[in-house]
């Protein structure tokens, strides 16, 4: 799904992770965006799987070299497989989100749209925020304590942007001055 472009001047970039925050923060961006003229710029991260292979503990039982190469092959499909997976979810997630956003939303600003594997959500949102007018995350995301009024991530954007941040609350129905 990451479509190769970066964000730039006149871009929105918006953090999406499937919380309801998230969700709340593209439907922030998009009315803005619509009002501006601007594009958006989602983006969203996943971790790589790092579950124990069930193909590990075989190579130290292994009889001879070739049955321990058909291993590290197994394995290797074995972790490629689950890796598209994770990316499959992340695209599918972005897709939805963003099909229900404009369902209900009018206007249809242009959209663009990355799935970052592997990376921390803070760190990418900083990077990318250094390209774009503005930069749009929910305060609370899918982990961490939910006493607190902000998340890591978000409380990292604020801090280290190198635009203009909003960040949205899950339920204030916010809408762009």
């Amino acid at each position: 799904m990451n479509d190769g472009r970066r964000p730039g001047a006149g871009q929105i970039v918006v953090g999406i992770d499937g919380s309801s925050a998230a969700f709340e923060a593209l439907t922030w961006a998009y009315r803005q965006a619509v009002r501006t003229g601007e594009g958006l710029h989602l983006v969203t991260t996943y971790e790589l799987d790092s579950s124990h292979s069930p193909y590990s503990p075989s190579y130290a039982y292994a009889p001879d070299g070739r049955t321990a190469a058909h291993l590290t092959e197994a394995e290797s499909q074995w972790r490629e497989e689950r890796h598209l997976a994770a990316q499959e979810r992340a695209e599918r997630m972005v897709r939805d989100v963003l099909t229900a956003v404009r369902a209900a939303e009018e206007g249809d600003p242009d959209v663009t749209q990355e799935v970052v594997a592997g990376a921390r959500p803070a760190e990418i949102l900083v990077e990318r925020s250094q390209h774009a007018s503005l930069l749009v995350v929910g305060s609370r995301g899918r982990g961490g304590f939910r006493g607190l009024l902000l998340g890591s991530v978000s409380q990292q954007c604020v801090h280290h942007a190198g635009c203009p941040v909003v960040v949205v609350r899950a339920g204030s129905g916010d809408r762009p001055g």
